[in-house]
């Protein structure tokens, strides 16, 4: 089902996430259906990043959690298993510019890395917890 709102930004991310325009950026970030996934770097060195899931609510994109996920120095391939309701997200870094492939809930998709080779994926599985986590296809 395609959502009636637009997908998630770096730009809604930086005005609705607190984030100080000046030094941080957004890394990556994805969105699918009501649920929005990003990689931020707070102050723009890559000492330490924030993974964020975003949730629309009320007519607009709504920061949900927050939790750090280190600095980009150490950030692997892969990292997987966030889920939110029949959400899942994943990211990692990928090791070129190319297109990075993703197996979830039968399918294989493809997401293109951002800045600094950081990636986001979000997928809606076709049933709560009825899906494996996002993997490298």
């Amino acid at each position: 089902m395609v959502p009636a709102h637009a997908e998630l930004t770096e730009q809604e991310v930086l005005a609705r996430g607190g984030w100080h325009p000046r030094y941080a950026r957004v890394l990556a970030v994805a969105s699918a259906g009501d649920f929005g996934f990003a990689i931020v770097d707070g102050n723009g060195d890559g000492a330490e990043l924030e993974q964020e899931w975003w949730f629309w609510a009320e007519g607009s994109w709504q920061g949900g959690s927050s939790s750090g996920t280190g600095s980009l120095d150490y950030l692997s391939s892969l990292h997987s298993g966030a889920q939110a309701d029949d959400a899942y997200a994943a990211y990692g870094r990928a090791s070129g510019p190319g297109p990075v492939l993703i197996r979830f809930d039968g399918r294989t998709c493809q997401v293109s890395p951002g800045r600094e080779r950081v990636w986001v994926f979000v997928g809606l599985a076709a049933g709560r917890g009825s899906c494996d986590p996002p993997s490298l296809a």
